[in-house]
């Protein structure tokens, strides 16, 4: 098996290669593609690409279907830099760590939010019992 620091290495060549093919394709849908990172499995014989895209559903979808339909192609463009015994079978992956990173952070601001509320109530709370008691006989 391959160590993590060839693995690494490849997964950087590819994920290069990858991108940079990307940019040069004639493909409107993939304008807007970002290759986030490529991982490649144990026995180099996997590269799974995880992407993104700008826009909704509708562009993620039309995003997938272009990258699918562009497999051969990118796995040609990198074929003649990769120098292992078998070319990688290039698999892609939709990126959700952005949207699990924008969900988290706005679970964070709500309840930033619901803790100043509750801080300004415990404050007015606090500050109209020390008015009460002032004025109790």
């Amino acid at each position: 098996m391959p160590g993590p620091s060839r693995r690494a290495r490849l997964a950087s060549l590819l994920h290069r290669e990858i991108a940079s093919c990307l940019l040069s394709l004639d493909d409107p849908r993939l304008t807007l593609v970002t290759i986030t990172r490529v991982e490649v499995s144990g026995d180099l014989q996997i590269a799974k690409a995880y992407w993104t895209v700008l826009g909704g559903g509708r562009e993620r979808r039309q995003a997938a279907l272009a990258l699918e339909g562009a497999k051969r192609v990118l796995r040609a463009s990198y074929a003649p830099v990769v120098r292992t015994r078998l070319l990688p079978e290039l698999v892609f992956a939709y990126d959700e760590s952005d949207h699990r990173r924008e969900r988290v952070l706005a679970a964070i601001r709500r309840a930033r939010a619901s803790d100043r509320d509750a801080a300004e109530d415990a404050a007015s709370a606090e500050t109209g019992d020390a008015e009460g008691e002032d004025r109790a006989p």
